[in-house]
């Protein structure tokens, strides 16, 4: 395995951290070992030439990178042993997020859910503020429906690996759509969907865009972990999709957009909706929205 890597000026850091959280199997990463020390961009391949051509890609959109990265060789087992350690269990409430060499080492308290990952996924285990925000608002929902979550439709928009989705149905939801325009996201997806034993009937993953996905469909609570400039090209078919009592939540927003995003959705969904709740929460540098429609 070889490696690729240098230091990064922490006003880059946002971006970079933006793109990568879009691709579902993305060989890049970012490191920070304390808050207030330098970030580092770490990247894995297979061979030298494919790390060069992938670090001359990444320059090409963000040519503040340095010019000549550090190479490195990892041997396979220094590899695995170096991934591991940068994946955890993460809970919340009665959920938990369990990468899948963990499975058997992990005991889950009695009446809890867990959902097992890839742990060849660093992004899809639910390791960034971003995926968790939105786990919270699944939670919120859960506990604000009772025993009518179960009959509640639930859209988790740009899917990524699939575990809003596939957390939701171990929840005990039962009307589930996935989707994202990744056809390598969608494979993850139902993999994982498989790895927890979740019939493809309980959760249906497709490959589509927002357009297509949304187009005629609502849903009482639709989990949108999506880059803000995205969220607010869709933003009419999001909020036209939520349903009369619905919760529209949104991630994949960095703190200092928050208000931007807010205001701009707020200002369409009053003239589709009426009365609109909202709140938000801020993990590290990101932030989400949830807008309920009265």
């Amino acid at each position: 395995m070889e490696t690729i890597e240098c230091e990064i000026p922490e006003e880059l850091a946002d971006e970079l951290e933006a793109l990568l959280c879009e691709q579902i199997r993305s060989p890049w990463s970012l490191e920070q070992t304390k808050k207030g020390q330098p970030f580092k961009l770490v990247g894995f391949f297979a061979d030298a030439a494919e790390a060069q051509e992938a670090y001359s890609l990444l320059r090409d959109n963000f040519p503040a990178l340095h010019p000549e990265p550090r190479p490195g060789h990892l041997e396979d087992r220094e590899w695995q042993e170096a991934y591991k350690a940068f994946l955890k269990p993460w809970t919340c409430q009665d959920l938990h997020w369990v990468p899948l060499w963990m499975r058997e080492e992990y005991p889950l308290p009695e009446g809890h859910v867990g959902i097992y990952l890839d742990a060849g996924l660093a992004f899809g285990t639910g390791s960034h503020e971003t995926t968790r925000l939105m786990a919270r608002r699944l939670l919120d929902f859960r506990n604000e429906q009772g025993a009518a979550f179960a009959q509640k439709r639930i859209i988790d928009a740009g899917c990524g690996s699939g575990i809003l989705s596939l957390s939701a149905a171990k929840l005990g939801a039962t009307d589930i759509f996935g989707f994202d325009r990744d056809p390598e996201s969608v494979k993850v997806s139902r993999e994982n969907q498989a790895i927890n034993g979740i019939a493809p009937e309980a959760v249906i993953f497709a490959e589509c865009g927002i357009e297509e996905a949304l187009g005629g469909r609502q849903a009482d609570l639709i989990l949108a972990n999506i880059i803000a400039d995205v969220l607010q090209i869709y933003a009419e078919q999001f909020i036209e999709a939520t349903a009369p009592g619905g919760t529209l939540a949104l991630s994949g927003i960095l703190a200092r957009e928050l208000d931007d995003v807010r205001i701009y959705f707020e200002d369409l969904a009053s003239n589709v909706w009426g009365g609109i709740e909202r709140n938000s929460r801020v993990d590290g540098e990101w932030a989400d929205l949830a807008l309920k429609r009265l």
